[in-house]
């Protein structure tokens, strides 16, 4: 979403928030759900007039069984309270 995976990995293993601009923590139990998020990040359906319409779930299934995702429910819920949330940024009209 705008950052190449070595400043995902960098902010990622910042676990203190020392003042620098774009830092972020990431809770134990949201690292796994995130790491699938990232993973997903060429599934996104886009629409004909360029909307992006979700991901798409046969592409992230498939992610999951790469990944040996055990508990692919509650990581599909995970993932689909990301998917709302980056959706709302991606069809922000500018």
């Amino acid at each position: 979403m705008g950052l190449t995976d070595e400043q995902i990995a960098e902010r990622l293993a910042d676990e203190n928030d020392d003042g620098n601009e774009g830092a972020f923590v990431i809770w134990p139990e949201n690292v796994r759900p995130l790491e699938l998020f990232l993973a997903c990040r060429t599934q996104w359906r886009v629409g004909a007039m360029g909307g992006v319409l979700g991901l798409d779930y046969q592409g992230v299934a498939a992610v999951m069984r790469i990944k040996r995702v055990k508990d692919q429910e509650a990581m599909l819920t995970d993932l689909q309270a990301m998917e709302s949330a980056a959706l709302e940024i991606l069809n922000e009209k500018k």
